[in-house]
């Protein structure tokens, strides 16, 4: 029997966006991002994990659509998913 279960993890306050956002979000070792989702003003990573791992610290570039992509040459950034809302979220995750 498997360990793993599918979570859902919220990213930081959306509300007060600028061009980029960068959030830090604490998810168990070798976990697998398969969705991204936004509702009432938040965006949520869907992750495949067994959650009693130990927590590993990663991080996500958020986008929006027409607007600088600020520091995105300065990083290597992963393409994730978007959230399909108005305004549009692209997330990245961020490779340091």
């Amino acid at each position: 029997m498997s360990n793993k279960e599918i979570r859902r993890y919220k990213l930081d306050d959306t509300n007060d966006l600028g061009y980029t956002s960068f959030n830090r979000v604490d998810l168990p070792k070798g976990s697998k991002i398969i969705d991204i989702s936004y509702g009432a003003g938040n965006i949520y990573l869907h992750v495949i994990a067994n959650h009693n791992h130990k927590k590993k610290e990663r991080w996500f570039a958020i986008f929006t659509e027409a607007n600088p992509m600020e520091d995105y040459e300065k990083k290597t950034c992963e393409y994730i998913g978007m959230t399909g809302s108005v305004p549009n979220y692209y997330i990245f995750e961020v490779h340091d």
